[in-house]
């Protein structure tokens, strides 16, 4: 079987025969990238074959996810949490995502990338399924991004116009994550000088059980680049001597430093290394930017319940420092500029007037980082 890149070919794989066939190193996913060892020995043999499964198996979603359980009985998958289980999994599905131009091509297959790319083809809806575990009354199709969207939050893909657009939910009693990333991503709004930050809007859905508080966000992966998760270019960087901080720093500068910086003013405890990360060119395999900040749906939930979450130990570079000193390590290399009327704007919305406390901690953490 191929690894593809959009129709280009950069990875030759047999699993049965334990074949692993290098094409374009240079256009590989960074967690592939410089890992292929030359099959000399059979440790080697088996360290490609361990890492081509790692990569396929990562590209599925987990069942430990909301309604993970629902979807996998909607397309006869056998429930188990195992490599091997989600190795076959991924290229039942041709391993296709939202997030990238990759897939799986079999060996005597002439179907194109145009034929498979879900950002470009109708998707069958099976948004009640993925919100409330409802199993829809129609075949599935696996080339669709059920299987292949991460996280642990309830999510589903649907089309509005032409755009690709994210549902996500929560099973707390008033959405308490879902409205929290509504309101963080208003919060964000009220900074200038950032990195960009992918704007959530709040929706109701009618769904199968009934009424469900979403939020709704637009795909921000365009044809011409796929999203690169960070910890795989952390990874890559060790394997090549690169140091990842300052390369991040030398080549975004403010925008990179922007992150743990927001992500402490808006107390968000949910920064791991798939939780950000850049977006690489399709042609050249080049790193071109920081990828918008997302995910905001653990931000200002401590401030919510009136919690002090400063010591929470960041997950950004998977280290011992907390979110409050990595703020502190990197303010200085950030341009950032707070709008303050935008913000007391927002504040004095009668739809957050029971979250006044919020916004009197975010001004808080504003002061404290120097910028109000």
């Amino acid at each position: 079987m191929y690894l593809m890149l959009k129709d280009t070919e950069v990875l030759y794989f047999d699993l049965d025969e334990f074949v692993v066939e290098v094409i374009r190193n240079d256009l590989m996913p960074y967690c592939l990238r410089s890992n292929m060892r030359p099959p000399a020995k059979m440790k080697d043999i088996l360290h490609n074959i361990q890492e081509v499964k790692a990569y396929l198996s990562s590209r599925v979603l987990s069942l430990s996810r909301d309604n993970a359980k629902q979807i996998y009985a909607a397309f006869q998958i056998p429930q188990v949490e195992s490599i091997e289980n989600r190795v076959n999994i991924c290229i039942k599905c041709k391993g296709v995502s939202i997030v990238d131009s990759y897939w799986v091509r079999g060996d005597n297959e002439t179907v194109k990338w145009n034929n498979i790319n879900i950002r470009q083809n109708k998707l069958r809806d099976i948004l009640d399924l993925s919100l409330s575990g409802i199993t829809p009354t129609l075949t599935t199709n696996a080339i669709c991004p059920e299987l292949t969207t991460k996280g642990l939050f309830r999510k589903g893909w649907i089309y509005l116009g032409d755009s690709l657009y994210l549902l996500k939910s929560d099973n707390t009693h008033e959405y308490v994550n879902t409205r929290m990333e509504v309101l963080a991503s208003e919060v964000l709004e009220c900074f200038d000088n950032r990195l960009d930050s992918i704007v959530y809007l709040s929706d109701i859905k009618e769904t199968a059980r009934g009424t469900a508080y979403v939020s709704i966000c637009q795909n921000f992966v365009k044809e011409d680049q796929s999203f690169v998760e960070a910890w795989e270019v952390i990874e890559y960087c060790k394997r090549e001597g690169i140091d990842f901080r300052s390369f991040c720093l030398e080549k975004w500068g403010n925008e990179f430093a922007c992150i743990p910086v927001l992500d402490y003013i808006i107390i968000n405890t949910d920064r791991h290394t798939q939780n950000y990360g850049f977006m690489m060119n399709n042609d050249t395999g080049r790193l071109e930017a920081v990828a918008p900040m997302f995910d905001l749906n653990c931000a200002l939930v401590a401030d919510y319940f009136k919690r002090d979450a400063a010591d929470t130990l960041s997950q950004m570079f998977n280290t011992k420092e907390t979110i409050q000193k990595l703020a502190y390590d990197y303010v200085e290399h950030t341009d950032l500029r707070f709008n303050e009327k935008a913000f007391i704007t927002l504040a004095q919305n009668h739809v957050y007037k029971e979250l006044r406390h919020i916004f009197e901690r975010v001004y808080g953490r504003v002061q404290e980082m120097g910028l109000a």
